[in-house]
């Protein structure tokens, strides 16, 4: 009988004192910028997402309350580094970042010959590399950054001061800035091109490094020092051939490929490099967007729809970054009516099931990854109605805590 009053009461508890530590580091905004120059996010809101917390937002307490929790499990599990026991790659350096490639499977006509294409398909032994290790990282990094900002406890802090030196600083554990041995096809002698994506799992490593440049623990050395590495490896993707093949890709993949450089580079302040890619985005727009709003790239996946909405995420995400630089590719129409917005809009009565989507897929669409396509169409477009759509998704999803906290939508949206 006094099982449900006691969980109730820890989780009121839990919440009080998020709330409290909210308030007292909102009281202390002097501490913290209050204005960050954040790259994916927007610095200029936090104060308001801080206040929102203390006034009991339900959304932004949970997401924090999850930001919290996750952070708090961080402290307790060892710092990650890319040299840790493995598979050694190719180069046989440690500091080189080693992958497999998710769709290659083991060939059951030849168990011990090259590995075969299996589309849509994941191999879970892909988990005993390097890419388990950059997830721990930047999952400690992305939980412990925000709850120290939000909550003014700096052991979040100085634990994610901690990882970054390991994973990015300290010779005896860094990791060199490229991923030429990203998503290894094994049993070819091949390095994918696709593996440069596999950083784009450090975005939001980015903007919380921007918000820990308030922290006395995180040196204006310390500072520049990441901008360096990472402005080394938006060099490496334009000048090797493994990021020359994945720059010419007509699909997603040459996409997201332009949205990690331009934030590399604006992160690592070559705003030439930036532009220059910028400066292509319309032709890209143009090739990968019908008239009609299809994007053809995209549907001869097996997860058509799937793919279709995680390039055009990838568009706005160009598109968001531009306004760093003042390019607005919200507003390129070419003159048969091509945009951004067509392919959002196309898509649209697919993903709310108002039509039936014409080709037949693996598997089912993701609401996760429609609800971060509104989320950002709404920011980018600066659209309700994108909003809209995204509180209609089945079961109402919304993106990860911490675009909750460091991306919100306007208020009252």
């Amino acid at each position: 009988m006094n099982t449900p009053f006691k969980l109730s009461f820890s989780y009121l508890f839990l919440s009080f004192s998020l709330l409290l530590g909210t308030a007292f580091a909102f009281a202390q905004g002097s501490e913290h910028n209050a204005t960050p120059s954040l790259l994916l996010g927007q610095g200029d809101q936090l104060l308001r997402v801080k206040a929102e917390i203390v006034a009991g937002n339900p959304d932004l307490v949970a997401a924090l309350k999850e930001i919290v929790e996750n952070a708090d499990a961080a402290l307790k599990r060892p710092v990650a580094n890319v040299v840790d026991e493995g598979a050694l790659p190719p180069s046989g350096d440690p500091h080189d970042y080693y992958s497999y490639s998710p769709y290659w499977w083991p060939n059951p006509e030849d168990p011990d010959g090259p590995y075969i294409w299996r589309d849509g398909e994941v191999n879970p032994d892909r988990n005993t590399s390097d890419i388990s290790r950059i997830e721990a990282m930047v999952e400690r990094v992305t939980s412990l950054v925000p709850a120290w900002y939000f909550t003014g406890d700096e052991r979040y802090a100085e634990s994610a001061v901690e990882q970054l030196h390991v994973w990015f600083l300290d010779p005896a554990t860094r990791m060199n800035p490229n991923v030429k041995f990203g998503q290894k096809r094994r049993g070819h002698n091949y390095n994918s091109p696709s593996g440069v994506l596999e950083a784009w799992r450090m975005r939001w490593v980015i903007d919380s490094a921007i918000l820990l440049e308030s922290f006395p623990g995180w040196t204006k050395e310390n500072a520049n020092a990441l901008r360096t590495w990472f402005g080394q490896f938006a060099t490496w993707m334009v000048e090797s051939p493994t990021g020359i093949e994945e720059a010419m890709q007509p699909n997603n993949h040459g996409s997201w490929y332009n949205a990690q450089l331009i934030l590399n580079a604006l992160y690592g302040e070559n705003f030439d490099l930036a532009r220059k890619q910028l400066d292509n985005m319309p032709a890209r727009i143009f090739s990968q967007v019908f008239i009609d709003g299809r994007q053809p790239q995209e549907l001869i996946r097996t997860r058509s729809l799937n793919y279709s909405i995680f390039n055009a995420r990838a568009l706005i995400t160009v598109a968001r970054l531009g306004r760093h630089l003042d390019y607005d590719l919200f507003a390129y129409r070419s003159l048969e009516g091509r945009s951004i917005k067509l392919a959002v809009d196309y898509m649209t009565p697919f993903i709310m099931g108002e039509k039936e989507w014409p080709i037949a897929q693996l598997r089912p669409h993701s609401n996760e990854s429609a609800a971060q396509l509104y989320w950002n169409a709404a920011l980018g477009f600066q659209d309700r109605e994108y909003a809209n759509i995204l509180r209609k998704l089945p079961e109402s999803p919304l993106p990860s805590s911490i675009e909750q906290l460091l991306d919100p939508l306007p208020e009252g949206w």
